[in-house]
């Protein structure tokens, strides 16, 4: 019966979601395959709200292999069960073409930190010997997503390690794939380098208007008190939410700086106004209205970076596929919903 199936996929959904090692704001998503139907995630929905929140809508794969043969991303509003009309997620075509039932995408941090370096690949097969899996370099999301991993496995998988993206397991029940995914959690762990406290004093001396703030997350500043982080910050975009949600990189303030300095030169060299800025090691300061997915997402960039070796080197994204993630319709209406629901947004 669909509805048990469901509600299992609900429950499942709902618990990583609350974790924000896996799941940050809008971003993940979780499907089901039953009779013809896939049930999938609404596009920026929150999955920590699962539980709560009527977000899974019911695609016909028929619809879906249709999309996918024209390459048409624009996907319909779909009816979820209380009635509402929403689109379904970015990456409906790729819980489609996944040979296994219940499928989950999440934008793991562990994962990440491998998926964004050189010697990701060859570090990562090692860690997961025995387990049924691939690397897929980096694609646009969605449908092309979709068509790569088609073109790649040829094979049902189990675990989808996406370069520069994040983390897809699948299996034939919601239980299988929890653990599936934990297992995979188990083996990519890396320790996290540490980092040194904030300096709030020197913090507040460089606050002149109401228009910044110092960061309301304390965990967010090793991002600028540890050396390697902000470098690598610095550097570009290491996953696709990283620039949808707070531009292609981090701003930095150099000293003698004011704060206005290092966003005058980062919109010179972005055409973007900065969310977050760094203070090499003292701290981080974020715009007064920053967003709550906004604030997950930095968290999320400190944890990813923190956990790739002084001895590795990063891969960024391409100008042209950050440029292209941060004018993608589907992105838009993605941070869209996103926003609509961070006002309750998961328990810290």
């Amino acid at each position: 019966m669909v509805d048990e199936k469901l509600a299992q996929l609900v429950e499942l959904s709902a618990r990583i979601g609350k974790n924000l090692d896996l799941v940050q704001a809008g971003g993940g998503n979780t499907s089901l395959k039953d009779e013809g139907i896939l049930w999938v995630k609404a596009s920026g929905k929150w999955l920590s709200h699962a539980a709560e929140d009527d977000m899974f809508l019911p695609v016909p794969l028929t619809d879906v292999e249709r999309h996918l043969a024209t390459e048409d991303e624009r996907f319909p509003e779909y009816q979820t069960s209380s009635g509402a009309l929403l689109r379904p997620s970015v990456e409906t075509a790729v819980h489609a073409v996944i040979q296994r039932r219940v499928v989950i995408h999440v934008h793991s941090v562990r994962t990440i930190a491998w998926a964004a370096q050189t010697n990701g690949r060859e570090g990562v097969a090692s860690l997961l010997a025995g387990l049924n899996w691939n690397w897929i370099p980096y694609t646009h999301p969605g449908i092309p997503l979709a068509i790569a991993i088609r073109r790649i496995a040829s094979k049902p998988l189990d675990v989808l390690i996406l370069e520069n993206h994040g983390l897809v397991v699948a299996a034939e029940t919601c239980a299988e794939a929890e653990a599936l995914l934990h297992e995979v959690e188990r083996r990519v762990d890396t320790p996290a380098r540490p980092a040194d406290p904030p300096n709030i004093a020197s913090l507040e001396q460089l606050l002149r208007d109401g228009s910044w703030q110092i960061s309301q997350d304390n965990e967010a500043h090793a991002l600028a008190t540890n050396g390697r982080s902000c470098l690598v910050a610095e550097g570009g975009t290491l996953f696709p939410d990283q620039c949808v949600y707070l531009g292609p990189a981090a701003a930095v303030v150099q000293p003698n700086d004011t704060l206005q300095d290092a966003c005058h030169r980062y919109q010179a060299r972005f055409n973007f106004d900065p969310v977050y800025l760094l203070v090499p090691g003292v701290g981080v300061v974020t715009r007064s209205d920053v967003k709550a997915s906004a604030r997950e997402l930095l968290l999320a960039l400190k944890r990813v970076i923190e956990r790739i070796p002084a001895s590795a080197q990063a891969t960024y994204l391409p100008p042209a596929q950050v440029a292209r993630l941060m004018n993608w319709d589907a992105e838009k209406y993605r941070i869209l919903m996103a926003e609509q629901t961070s006002s309750h947004k998961r328990a810290q």
